[in-house]
């Protein structure tokens, strides 16, 4: 185990790493040497914030040697994400990547294998691992409190379709790798297969453009999912319209969660479960109030995900989500839009070997 690293460095300090910029100015085992914007006025506004020595507006500063840093964080837009982690794996930085890992399984396959040449970590960020809550639900899936599990019904959506526009790259298909799915049903897809234990072998999907024609892609998105244990899950995703949620149901259990990260949740399972935060009474019943995504993302603790990458990287471990995690999501989202496309079910098996 390393004492500490060197030092860290962001790449992309606003949108989503506003959230979370702050944990590498307080991480104890490495110090914050610098961060970087496309927008100069970004850069130097969050330097001086977190106490950072350098800013620069060119990622490509992170790959200095003189700057003696390990860890680079790549918050960046999605079609960005490979020629800067495959640069960066090369230069034998470690690297901790925003989902999706890239717009293709072929990139993604890209940075897989600059990882296992370089033989540094690279892992995906995940926002949904964030919240303790996740990790007792995963505690009881694997110990059986919700006995064998059958089904899992997910639904994650928000209006920014309505508003996002074709110049900026969140309305681009080819920038972003698809619509509401791959930027939406993503985080569910994976947080199912974190919980289980189990990958997605096949799906059956359907997608649409039914608002948004000034993005790319598709707005409204579901699939039929079935898992390696043989449970089926139903995802969808919206870039049009309200409501996330995340239900899992088993033969002697089930749990709602009701939003994202710090979303209230509740659920019925085996007696008597006692973990981080969710516990079962006599009855099996158990639940915790919302309690806002504010109050679980980016706050350092034992459950902050840059934190754990950090300290897997100081330890010499597997991050949580390495890369290859990263392009099995990928895959499942291209695995979608190829079954609507054709309106046949799809293997994820097809489409990853087609990128191999």
């Amino acid at each position: 185990m390393l004492e500490n690293l060197r030092g860290t460095a962001l790449i992309g300090c606003g949108g989503m790493a506003s959230h979370y910029r702050a944990v590498y100015a307080h991480y104890p085992h490495a110090p914050f040497r610098l961060v970087v914007d496309a927008n100069a006025e970004v850069a130097q506004s969050v330097a001086q914030e977190l106490g950072v020595a350098r800013w620069f507006t060119d990622w490509r500063e992170a790959l200095a040697e003189d700057l003696e840093i390990d860890v680079v964080d790549i918050s960046t837009p999605n079609h960005l994400h490979e020629e800067q982690a495959v640069a960066l794996l090369n230069a034998g930085k470690h690297v901790i990547i925003q989902k999706p890992l890239a717009p293709s399984v072929a990139a993604c396959q890209r940075i897989v294998e600059a990882a296992q040449q370089s033989g540094t970590q690279a892992g995906v960020y995940l926002s949904d691992l964030e919240d303790p809550a996740v990790w007792d639900l995963r505690t009881m899936v694997r110990k059986g409190y919700f006995g064998r599990i059958t089904g899992i019904r997910a639904r994650y959506a928000h209006r920014g379709g309505l508003t996002s526009t074709p110049s900026a790259w969140r309305g681009s298909v080819e920038k972003t790798g698809g619509g509401s799915f791959i930027q939406l049903a993503i985080h569910h897809t994976n947080l199912a297969s974190w919980l289980l234990d189990e990958e997605i072998v096949s799906v059956m999907g359907s997608a649409k453009n039914l608002m948004c024609e000034n993005i790319g892609g598709d707005d409204t998105a579901a699939c039929v999912a079935e898992f390696s244990g043989g449970a089926i899950g139903v995802f969808e995703s919206a870039w049009n319209a309200e409501g996330t949620c995340f239900q899992l149901y088993g033969s002697e259990g089930s749990v709602t969660i009701h939003g994202t990260e710090g979303a209230r949740i509740e659920g019925n399972a085996r007696p008597y479960y006692e973990g981080h935060v969710l516990h079962t009474n006599i009855h099996g019943n158990f639940g915790r109030e919302a309690i806002g995504a504010g109050a679980v993302r980016g706050k350092g603790g034992q459950f902050d995900q840059h934190v754990a990458f950090l300290e897997a990287v100081r330890r010499g471990n597997m991050p949580e989500v390495p890369v290859a995690v990263g392009r099995t999501d990928v895959t499942v989202c291209k695995a979608v839009i190829r079954s609507a496309e054709t309106g046949r079910r799809v293997t994820i098996r097809e489409i990853l070997e087609e990128a191999l």
